[in-house]
């Protein structure tokens, strides 16, 4: 191929690539879908500490035979949750869905806890979380409530990688070409067409597949957050 046609898939690649940023920020192919819309949870009351302002609302449905109380606590820095358990479960499985002001869903949060007390491990909130309810799954073997997140499926995971290897495949394509004008000037057109460019190209394109099967397989969901332990000033009575 003469030059001029490697300067035009040369630009061609870069426009795609482009568009393929735009697909992924558009199309929200990582985004998960939940069932449940907010359900307000009556205020029990409001204190306020030293460090902290902390909210006790009164949980709702289903999950108020299991978990009667949760503590949203505010500080300058930071937002956690605690839960009131009904009484103390061998285990228990429930989820924290966080919302915005505009009761958008912010995140999804899934805790599990085994030979439990009377209160849950503190669970950390994202720092735009205004408000959230607590959604009781499983308690001592015991289904009660699975239908809180919609998991992504595979087809959607599978176009994720493709077009995130595509645009990879895309970005290493146009940026090859452009250091090899620069750098080679006007001899970029005898490396073009030497065997070293299209083994440079195969290495490129091998790389990309390898981090297509990567991207499926590491894949985990999204909008799930580790839980961590602690102590804060709350008081459920």
């Amino acid at each position: 191929m003469t030059i001029v046609v490697w300067r035009i898939l040369c630009l061609a690649s870069m426009a795609l690539f482009v568009a393929g940023l735009f697909a992924l920020l558009f199309t929200r192919l990582l985004k998960n879908r939940y069932y449940r819309d907010f359900c307000p949870d009556e205020l029990m009351r409001e204190t306020e500490t030293a460090n902290s302002k902390n909210s006790i609302y009164f949980t709702s449905g289903e999950t108020k035979k299991y978990i009667k109380k949760y503590a949203l606590c505010k500080t300058a820095y930071d937002k956690y949750l605690v839960c009131n358990f009904a009484k103390s479960f061998r285990s228990i499985r429930y989820f924290v869905v966080e919302y915005t002001k505009r009761k958008r869903v912010l995140a999804v949060q899934q805790a599990t806890e085994y030979s439990t007390g009377d209160a849950s491990k503190i669970i950390s909130l994202h720092s735009r979380c205004a408000s959230v309810n607590v959604v009781v799954g499983a308690v001592d073997g015991l289904e009660i409530n699975h239908h809180v997140i919609r998991p992504l499926t595979l087809t959607k995971i599978r176009l994720y990688a493709f077009l995130k290897s595509f645009m990879l495949f895309l970005f290493l394509f146009a940026a090859r070409h452009i250091a090899v004008e620069l750098i080679l000037g006007s001899g970029a057109k005898y490396f073009l067409a030497d065997l070293m460019n299209y083994i440079a190209l195969g290495a490129s394109f091998a790389f990309c597949l390898l981090g297509y099967f990567v991207t499926v397989g590491c894949f985990r969901r999204k909008n799930m957050k580790a839980c961590n332990g602690g102590s804060l000033e709350y008081e459920f009575l």
